[in-house]
Parts: C-alpha cells; sequence; structure tokens
C-alpha cells in the first residue's frame, strides 16, 4: 500500500472540495481517503487532467522542429531560417512550426523569392500557429503533387488543403517519429494530463497504437483517412478497433480568415463552409457506418449552424432511440447560431480555453480579425454550461498543456461567458474523460476509483492559474511525474 498527503482535494463536481487528507493507493486504486486536521500541506490534488483534443504527436515533433514561434516579423523568421538551414534535426525537409504573423507589426508574410534566397535548395515547410496556413520555398513546391490543394505556386502560401496531408506525403523519418512519441509522453506528464484525445493522420496513428505508455489515448482519425468524401481504404479495416473516432473540417481558422464566420471579416474577407449540406450528410453516415464518433471542427457561425443544421436532419431521418453523439470542436463563434436545434442528448462540445488568453483579449489577434464586439463574443463556455451540454476542455496543442489555458475560461473577457473555478476543472478532468470515452475517469475522487490524479503546487481556488505548478502526476496508482519518493510505502 502507498499513501500521500495533501492540504485539499477537488474531488469532482458531486463531491466538491475535501480538507486536508491523507490518500491510500493500493495497486491502481484509491483504497482510502483520510481527512485529518494534522495534516499541514500546500499540495492540492485533483483528478487527472485529460486533454479532450490534442494533436499529440505533433506536441513531441514541435520539440524537434524548429520553433518559429519566437519570430516578430517576416525578417526575424528569414534570419532565424538562415541559421537553421543546415540543422539535420528535422530530415531531408526543414520543418517548421508557431509563426503567429498576426502579433507582427507588419503581417505580411515573406515573399517566396525572399524565402528562396534564406534556404537554397533545401526544401522547407513552416506552419501557422493555427495549422491551417503555412509557408514552403520553391524546392518544396517542385516535391508537391500536381495542382495540390490550397497551394498558391506564386507565393509559397498554403492554406487549408495540403497542410493536412503533409505527413502522410513527407512522412518524417521513423526515428523521428519515434522519439516525438516520447518526448509528447514527457511533456504530458509535467503537464499532469493522464489521459488524451488526439486527431492524427494514419501515419502517426499507426505509431500510437502501439504505444505501451501508461498514458491513456484516445485516437482520432481525420475523415480523409477513411477516404472520405469517397469509399473506404480497406486497409484501414485492420485500424479500426483501436480508432474512437473521425474528425472533419467544416471550417479553417479565425488567424488565416479561413472560419466560416457568421459575418464578413473585418477587412471584408467573406468566408463559407468547406462541405455541403450533403457533404456533412454523407460524412455522419460514413462515421456511423463504421462505429465511429463524428467529430466536427467548426469554429465560425456558419459552419456551426451547418453542422446543428445536418446533425438535426441526420438524426430525424434515422429516428433510433439510441441517438449518434456528435463532437462539435472549438465552437469559437457559438452565440451566432443559438440556441439552435442544439440538442444534449445528441451534441458535445470540445472548446479551448487557451485561445482566449491567447487570441481574444483586447487587441488581440481576435479584434483584428472581428473587430471588438463580436470578438469578445467568441467562445462563450457559460452557454454550453449553463444549458446543460457536456462541455470538455482540449488545448488543441496550442500550446499543450491544461495550466496554461484554464485562466481564459474563469477570466473570461466578457463576464458573462465565463465559467468558475469548479466548472472548468470538471471540464478538463470528469466531464472531458467522459467525452473521449474514459469511462473509468469518469467517477469523483473516492474509495475504489482508479488512481489517477494531478497534484498541483497550491489551491486554484485560491491562487491564480500563474502561480501553480504541476509537482506529479499518478497513473493507475504510480507516480509518471515527480519525485520517485513521492509515494510513500506504508
Amino acid at each position: 500500500m502507498k499513501s500521500f498527503v495533501c492540504g485539499g482535494i477537488w474531488a469532482g463536481p458531486e463531491s466538491g472540495e475535501l480538507p486536508p487528507s491523507r490518500i491510500s493507493i493500493s495497486g491502481e486504486r484509491i483504497v482510502d481517503i483520510s481527512p485529518s486536521a494534522d495534516i499541514h500541506s500546500h499540495l492540492f490534488v485533483m483528478p487527472g487532467f485529460v486533454d479532450a483534443h490534442c494533436h499529440f504527436c505533433w506536441s513531441g515533433l514541435e520539440s524537434l522542429y524548429l520553433d518559429l514561434s519566437g519570430t516578430a516579423s517576416a525578417t526575424d523568421l528569414l534570419d532565424l531560417v538562415s541559421s537553421e538551414i543546415d540543422s539535420e534535426g528535422t530530415g531531408r525537409i526543414l520543418r517548421g512550426f508557431g509563426f503567429d504573423c498576426g502579433n507582427w507589426n507588419n503581417p505580411l508574410f515573406p515573399s517566396l523569392a525572399e524565402l528562396d534566397r534564406a534556404t537554397g535548395s533545401r526544401p522547407v515547410f513552416f506552419r501557422r500557429v493555427c495549422c491551417h496556413e503555412a509557408i514552403v520555398n520553391s524546392a518544396m513546391l517542385d516535391m508537391l503533387p500536381s495542382e495540390c490543394p490550397g497551394a498558391d505556386y506564386s507565393t509559397g502560401i498554403i492554406r487549408e488543403g495540403v497542410i493536412f496531408d503533409f505527413e502522410s506525403l513527407f512522412p518524417p523519418e521513423p526515428h523521428i517519429l519515434d522519439q516525438a512519441c516520447s518526448m509528447a509522453t514527457e511533456l504530458a506528464f509535467s503537464s499532469g494530463v493522464t489521459a488524451v484525445c488526439t486527431f492524427e493522420p494514419l501515419i502517426t496513428a499507426a505509431v500510437l497504437l502501439n504505444n505501451s505508455s501508461a498514458l491513456r489515448m484516445s485516437i482520432c482519425l481525420f475523415g480523409k483517412d477513411a477516404g472520405f468524401p469517397g469509399e473506404t481504404p480497406r486497409c484501414l479495416e485492420g485500424m479500426i478497433p483501436g480508432i474512437d473516432g473521425l474528425k472533419f473540417f467544416l471550417d479553417g481558422s479565425l488567424g488565416a480568415s479561413t472560419a466560416a464566420v457568421s459575418e464578413s471579416y473585418a477587412d471584408g474577407t467573406v468566408t463559407k463552409p468547406l462541405l455541403s449540406d450533403e457533404q456533412v450528410l454523407r460524412s455522419l453516415e460514413l462515421a456511423d457506418s463504421l462505429g465511429l464518433m463524428p467529430v466536427y471542427h467548426a469554429i465560425g457561425g456558419k459552419a456551426l449552424a451547418q453542422i446543428d443544421r445536418v446533425s438535426h436532419y441526420f438524426h430525424k431521418k434515422h429516428d433510433r432511440g439510441d441517438p449518434v453523439t456528435v463532437r462539435i470542436e472549438h465552437a469559437e463563434e457559438l452565440i451566432a447560431d443559438w440556441p439552435g436545434r442544439w440538442d444534449p442528448s445528441v451534441h458535445s462540445f470540445v472548446m479551448q480555453p487557451n485561445f482566449v488568453n491567447r487570441w481574444q483579449m483586447k487587441g488581440g489577434l481576435y479584434e483584428g480579425k472581428l473587430g471588438k464586439e463580436r470578438a469578445l463574443a467568441l467562445n462563450p463556455f457559460s452557454l454550453v454550461a449553463d444549458a446543460g451540454f457536456s462541455l470538455g476542455f482540449g488545448s488543441d496543442s496550442m500550446p499543450f498543456g491544461p495550466l496554461r489555458g484554464l485562466s481564459g475560461a474563469t477570466d473570461h473577457p466578457l463576464n458573462k461567458f465565463g465559467i468558475d473555478t469548479a466548472q472548468a476543472l470538471n471540464a478538463y478532468t470528469i466531464e472531458a474523460a467522459a467525452i473521449c470515452g474514459f469511462q473509468d475517469l469518469t467517477e469523483n475522487l473516492t474509495a475504489g476509483r482508479v488512481a489517477d490524479m494531478t497534484v498541483l503546487s497550491a489551491d486554484p481556488f485560491h491562487t491564480s492559474w500563474d502561480e501553480i505548478e504541476v509537482i506529479a502526476t499518478i497513473i493507475g496508482g504510480e507516480t509518471v511525474y515527480g519525485p520517485e519518493t513521492f509515494l510513500e510505502e506504508i
């Protein structure tokens, strides 16, 4: 038997906060939680974080690829790339990520000629932070399939399209993938995350299906990997038992001005959903036929109205007692289609609080894209929670780690759309586990429950998020992050 003491516990929505206690564990389960006035500890315990929307392998690859997040201009980016052009850590192609031109004084990308001068004959592929936009040089353009979707061959800019096929077309070398998986696992444990729902292309999904780490994992493929909108490839049949969902994109991102927002962007750009209603209906039927949960990336009001409308028609058409659960990812402009036909028995929402404190605050990217009033109304967490829908949180790996985003939920720039600390913790633990299918993790912390826990340095009910750190992560009664002696033998 093992145990440890803590100064407080948030056990879950049904139990709330508990006083200083000793938690005893036998095997992989909690056997006792004993309150004691004699315990003096600053540590705070909660169910393990569940990241309900991440790109797990990508989180590891970021540790290996060229980090462009610190660049402040196109010139900065070119200077950094020039200094790293001979580095070998990313394989044949120099791959980079994370630049955010929305924070540059001049948001213009470098020209294709400028990028060619900085990179020479080595092919390069650099994703914008939102992953819905990228820049490549001429050497990379020459390697792309002809008439590649989304690629502008005159500028080297790619929007949507081939960005999401890139790892399949140009797989990272096997040793790089293995290293990325190990680094992503370490990142998850150090972030207090005990389970993830990750969205992966076929090549990385195959790697993760053989993953033997303690991290609990739910894997979703992209719709195109199931042949959508064509026939499902036979090679997928053997993987289906290990897959939980299929993800379909109804729009892009706000940063790339490709999200299908309800009105035009501030610069007059008008967008529409990427799929027709008929295609969305076919995607629902495809996921249902494969026994996988349909998952929809929908940020803008037009995209949200579309999946609301089509999923309602789908359930009416098939009219059966057990409705297909439809997961909605992001739902940032949900206010534009509220209350709509949304149904708590059909729809669940996974949202990203880290988007709030990264881009939605005063003077941020979203304000520049949509104007102040529309930007403030994005990410209305309280609408979802108060209406009785399942609300889970995920990081989208931008960046990975719950503590980096929770202040966006509790300190929303529009007070009426924020939620309290208990609701935020629930969305990143119990409710996220339920949405992702981790049934063992949907119970409150109590005797008999699986011992997956996150140990924080302070009580988040009385301490600001930016002052809190993860001290230990426990999965199945074993310390996967933190001091080796954290759990005492008794």
